[in-house]
């Protein structure tokens, strides 16, 4: 076995499978080497839940934070984006989730500057089901140095409203759509329908807030952001992945008790990657895994 086939097998060996399925939980699905839980949801929506989102199914039901009046009244628009936005889940059983909430922008231009553009002319949006197997791997940590972890948000579910678009309301590229369809077929991606990702929120400050909080200015401030994000860079083409337009603002740090930055047993800092529309593999992690 070769080439997308046997890429195929290897995703499915490492992602982690959802071994029991709840009675009424839905149907067992797996795209891109990723396994789901699906159901129909109440307002004749499509729910696609992960191993993580499965035992929070009651809070990620559309009506429990996508009713339009919590929706409006709880969402907080996170800094710099205008498709993602964080906010809690209504109580259930006493708890609350705290959610990440992004709309794919698959078929879309990418809005990057023209360096970035340089270095990534082929740079696309994942599609969400290519977003989460792409982090799922990620997490997993197959390729690579086995010491070196990369933190991200835990995937937990995916959502598309039952609600059919006009192509002016998605902006969608038709001829990007097809490409996508003819590279994963089967997936679920219809050019019509919107697709929200869901992720646990992530405790932490992003490299910004944390130079802000730190009162930084000028070299100490440019130089901290700059060794900050070209660790990110590097360590994870050691894992085999990249980001078109990783920035500061995509790295969480966290502190400790005596509020110092936590640092990991190397004593690197410790960070976590949040955004991954522009995920890929490297040439090298793919050439890789079409060899394995």
């Amino acid at each position: 076995m070769s080439g997308p086939e046997r890429h195929q097998e290897d995703l499915e060996l490492r992602h982690a499978r959802i071994e029991e399925l709840p009675a009424g939980a839905g149907e067992r699905q797996r795209h891109l080497g990723v396994d789901y839980v699906y159901r129909t949801t109440a307002d004749g929506g499509d729910l696609y839940l992960t191993r993580f989102g499965l035992p929070f199914r009651e809070h990620l039901q559309p009506e429990n934070w996508h009713a339009p009046e919590w929706f409006a009244s709880h969402r907080q628009r996170l800094l710099g984006t205008s498709s993602i936005c964080r906010m809690p889940t209504r109580p259930i059983g006493g708890l609350s989730l705290d959610l990440v909430v992004r709309h794919s922008r698959v078929g879309e231009p990418v809005p990057l500057d023209t360096d970035v553009l340089h270095r990534h002319l082929n740079a696309e949006f994942n599609t969400p089901f290519e977003e989460f197997s792409l982090v799922f791997e990620l997490r997993q940590g197959s390729y690579g140095p086995a010491s070196l972890h990369i933190g991200t948000k835990h995937p937990l579910g995916i959502y598309s409203p039952p609600d059919r678009l006009a192509p002016w309301q998605t902006g969608r590229s038709a001829d990007k759509l097809a490409v996508k369809h003819a590279r994963q077929p089967g997936v679920p991606l219809e050019p019509d329908r919107a697709y929200l990702l869901l992720y646990g929120w992530i405790e932490g400050q992003d490299a910004e807030q944390i130079a802000d909080d730190f009162r930084m200015q000028g070299e100490e401030r440019t130089g901290f952001l700059q060794a900050v994000n070209d660790r990110a860079v590097r360590e994870l083409a050691l894992k085999g992945f990249e980001v078109a337009d990783i920035k500061p603002a995509h790295i969480i740090l966290r502190r400790n008790r005596e509020g110092r930055l936590l640092r990991r047993h190397d004593h690197r800092l410790a960070y976590a990657i949040v955004d991954y529309e522009l995920l890929a593999r490297t040439p090298e992690h793919a050439q890789w895994l079409a060899g394995r």
